[in-house]
């Protein structure tokens, strides 16, 4: 019997529980195609990898996802058109809170969690004198975190910017418009290079507004999950309509390796969700063993 298996006898009442996460929820099949329109010939086609250009293989069929043997990246091909990934994000908007899958996953109480386990990881009482680049800033819970652990904030955020705007931050629909000379002693990307269609190109450069030594932070969901693995096409993260790129650890750090960045760590922060100590023992067990369902990482430039 091989790991994957054992992994699935131990583990199989996974498979039937349906989340009912406070940040997050499912789509079905028929509402992810009428958003994208997806066609029918598309597996019919030879599609290759965005990032390496090497041939790929099929992942999940049913969805649309193909995988490079050559790099590990997940991504969805045929990708949707502009218009449709528009206007995603802008019915998502309209009820930022009951549609948080596309307008920022990450609660406020989870935020001040991620911002104390980053200052300690970098071994920071916290983070005042930091000027701290939020990318992706989404309804802007990360950004409160850390501005209430000291940090100068800043957020790019294209659809949630008027909103940022007006509870006060200093904000940026794109890293466009950054001016000229604005420089970061971090910039923290939670749950944001999934969205991203070639996120290797956001990350690039996002390494020229670091100072340096500057810090990096990303997260991600982890396609080797276990929850990944028992799903398959049925995985929550690969329903979701605006991820088009699915990293496990490998793609990932192959993406980091090819960028301008010093060094990087895979992070395991231990975080009790709630008050289930079995629960809190399996996630527990599986970020020691590497297949927990997020990717964390710190990179730092030179």
């Amino acid at each position: 019997m091989t790991i994957n298996q054992i992994i699935k006898r131990i583990f199989f009442h996974i498979k039937t529980v349906k989340l009912h996460s406070d940040t997050r929820g499912d789509l079905s099949m028929e509402e992810l195609e009428r958003t994208y329109d997806f066609k029918s010939h598309a597996l019919d086609q030879q599609a290759f990898c965005p990032y390496c250009n090497g041939e790929t293989v099929i992942h999940w069929e049913s969805i649309s996802f193909w995988k490079c043997p050559s790099c590990s990246l997940i991504f969805r091909f045929p990708l949707p058109d502009g218009h449709s990934v528009v206007e995603l994000y802008e019915d998502s908007w309209t009820d930022p809170f009951e549609n948080r899958s596309e307008t920022g996953g990450t609660s406020f109480d989870l935020a001040v969690v991620y911002a104390r386990k980053l200052a300690d990881t970098l071994d920071l009482k916290d983070f005042r004198g930091l000027n701290i680049l939020d990318f992706g800033a989404g309804r802007g819970d990360v950004l409160t975190a850390l501005s209430e652990l000291g940090a100068d904030v800043y957020g790019v955020e294209p659809f949630g910017y008027e909103g940022l705007v007006k509870r006060g931050f200093k904000m940026f629909r794109t890293l466009d418009e950054i001016p000229e000379g604005l420089t970061f002693d971090g910039v923290i990307t939670m749950d944001v290079v999934e969205h991203l269609m070639t996120p290797w190109e956001e990350i690039n450069r996002l390494h020229g507004l670091l100072n340096t030594g500057g810090f990096l932070y990303i997260s991600t969901p982890n396609a080797d999950s276990l929850r990944a693995r028992i799903e398959g096409d049925k995985w929550r993260e690969a329903l979701r309509p605006g991820h088009f790129v699915l990293f496990n650890q490998n793609s990932l750090e192959n993406m980091i390796k090819g960028l301008e960045y010093k060094s990087m760590k895979r992070l395991k922060w231990y975080l009790k969700y709630n008050e289930n100590n079995i629960h809190n023992l399996l996630v527990y067990i599986l970020q020691t063993v590497g297949i927990d369902g997020e990717l964390r990482y710190l990179i730092r430039k030179s």
